[in-house]
């Protein structure tokens, strides 16, 4: 059998790590006034670093890379992703305070403003990335921020894809810096465009920010290259997106209650996507569907831990003729594993081989009660002996498989007479 749970190499998420300062309050303040806030909290900010966070809290297997600092103020916020089972063994540290954003919310609007420190953090250079085995890795995501560092990042990975059939698929997310990062549109797989940006570009819908982008790529669909599928979140209108063959689709933001907290749905639904995409195996447009469904859970309260409990689909299952009253229960173990943590299909054992026993067997109905062979597993009831010389009647329990549901029959059958010596 093939488990999804053992077979999918983990992702890589790719970017920097800093301190969000939040601040929320009843309704922005003017300028030359003072103003208090009603709620006030720091935690850990960097799109990459929260896209690695909600992936592991989904279930996947995660490395986040950056330049850490050493600074106290990241000590609980490198604690936190160590105990979910992130891997930073690779993250290169400095000694220089960690980056920091100021957010202020609107609590009426849900408007925000955003002040980023200006003082320029390390980021992940080509040297530090060379240094990965990339063998390890099935998928890596980048953010859009120093081109000149990305794009030999991206060729190395390009230059390994090259001649091999398990090939590292590509996300890019851009937030900002349209020009600068424009070369980078078509070395990735996927792009995901920020709403923000795109309003800043003078698209006016996300179907016009994926067409527009699509324009922007220096070859058209009829030349037979690599293109990136382009994907754009629109916040409470749901989200589009545009596949390498030009094929666009609208996917609306399902019903849900009045959002709590909306700081991070982007990183939410990012990680929602990729994780669809490459672990679910889903097509592009139900992957968007699912990222939208994180997206709209994470505002049912504060935070992101509460991801770890979202509701996914069910299991399904291709070979279901497969399906016979030879299912072991090694087969149940391990199909409830796959449900609980990765929700993909996989295949099903021929029912030949026991995991266990590494053996054939076969389950045969018995013709009589009277010869019941020994592969029928004998539950005796109170064994006391009778003072008449006569044994009492044994249960026989016998156990069937079906479908992969253990059904049990129960037989009464009367053992023939034998003289028992009572020992003192």
């Amino acid at each position: 059998m093939n488990c999804a749970l053992s077979i999918t190499k983990p992702m890589l998420c790719v970017g920097g790590m800093g301190v969000d300062i939040v601040e929320q309050c009843n309704s922005m303040p003017a300028g030359k006034s003072d103003h208090l806030s009603v709620e006030a909290h720091w935690l850990r900010g960097g799109h990459a670093s929260n896209v690695s966070y909600v992936l592991r809290l989904l279930g996947a297997q995660v490395e986040f890379l950056g330049v850490l600092s050493r600074s106290s103020l990241l000590r609980e916020i490198l604690a936190e992703m160590e105990h979910i089972n992130i891997d930073l063994s690779h993250c290169p540290r400095t000694d220089k305070s960690p980056a920091f954003t100021t957010v202020v919310i609107d609590r009426q609007t849900g408007c925000r403003s955003i002040l980023q420190c200006s003082r320029k953090f390390p980021y992940i250079g080509i040297e530090e990335f060379k240094k990965l085995d990339l063998d390890r890795y099935g998928w890596v995501h980048f953010e859009a921020r120093n081109k000149l560092d990305i794009i030999p990042m991206m060729r190395a990975i390009h230059n390994y894809n090259s001649g091999r059939t398990e090939r590292i698929k590509i996300s890019l997310k851009v937030d900002g810096c349209y020009n600068e990062n424009k070369d980078l549109f078509d070395m990735c797989h996927y792009l995901i465009f920020s709403r923000q940006l795109a309003l800043d570009l003078g698209w006016r819908t996300v179907k016009e920010t994926c067409l527009g982008l699509d324009k922007t790529l220096p070859l058209p669909h009829s030349i037979q290259v690599r293109r990136p599928n382009i994907l754009c979140s629109w916040g409470p209108y749901g989200a589009g997106c545009l596949d390498t063959n030009g094929q666009y689709y609208d996917l609306p933001l399902p019903a849900g209650r009045k959002p709590i907290d909306t700081y991070g749905v982007g990183e939410c639904f990012t990680a929602g996507v990729i994780y669809a995409l490459y672990l679910r195996k889903m097509p592009l447009p139900a992957a968007v569907a699912y990222g939208n469904r994180v997206a709209v859970f994470k505002t049912t309260r504060r935070g992101y831990n509460h991801i770890a409990k979202f509701q996914i689909y069910p299991v399904t299952i291709d070979n279901d003729d497969k399906l016979s009253e030879h299912y072991s229960e090694d087969d149940e173990s391990e199909h409830f594993i796959c449900r609980k943590y990765m929700n993909r299909k996989f295949e099903t054992s021929d029912g030949k081989l026991s995991t266990k026993l590494m053996n054939r067997f076969e389950i045969n109905e018995p013709k009589d009660a009277s010869n019941a062979n020994s592969e029928q597993e004998i539950e005796p009831e109170d064994q006391q002996v009778s003072t008449t010389g006569q044994q009492p009647a044994r249960r026989i329990s016998k156990r069937r498989m079906s479908h992969g549901r253990r059904k049990s029959s129960i037989l009464r059958v009367s053992l023939p007479k034998r003289s028992i010596t009572e020992t003192k």
